[in-house]
C-alpha cells in the first residue's frame, strides 16, 4: 500500500470510529420547547390545554401561567423541585385514581419520564 493510500485509509478508519463514539460525554441540556412541550402536548393538552370546554380540574398546562399557578396548596410545576410538583407526583403515581395520564390512555414511557 502506498503511503498516501495508507494515510487515507487511516483517516477513513478514524472517521468511522468517531461516528461510533458518543458525540459528547456531557448530557444534552433539556430545552422546554424542544423536549418538554411535545410530551405535554401529546399527553396532557387534550385535558389541560387551550380548549376551555375540554379542560379538566381548571388546570392549563399549555401556558406557563397555568402550569406554575397554585391550585389549592400545590402547583402543577414547581421549577427545579420535583417533590413539590404535582405534575411529577401524578405522572409517577401508582394509584389509579391519581395517575396521569389516566389509566384509560397509555402511560408515559420511561424515556419521557427521564426527560421530565
Amino acid at each position: 500500500m502506498t503511503p498516501i493510500r495508507l494515510v487515507w485509509s487511516g483517516l477513513a478508519a478514524a472517521v468511522w470510529l468517531a461516528t461510533l463514539a458518543p458525540a459528547s460525554a456531557a448530557p444534552r441540556k433539556i430545552d422546554f420547547n424542544r423536549d418538554i412541550r411535545p410530551i405535554l402536548s401529546d399527553n396532557c393538552y387534550a385535558c389541560h390545554g387551550p380548549d376551555e370546554k375540554a379542560r379538566k380540574a381548571k388546570l392549563r398546562l399549555d401556558v406557563a401561567e397555568g402550569a406554575l399557578a397554585k391550585h389549592g396548596s400545590s402547583a402543577a410545576i414547581v421549577p427545579r423541585d420535583l417533590k413539590k410538583s404535582e405534575l411529577w407526583a401524578r405522572v409517577t403515581s401508582k394509584e389509579t385514581n391519581d395517575v396521569m395520564p389516566p389509566p384509560s390512555t397509555a402511560p408515559l414511557a420511561a424515556r419521557k419520564l427521564r426527560i421530565l
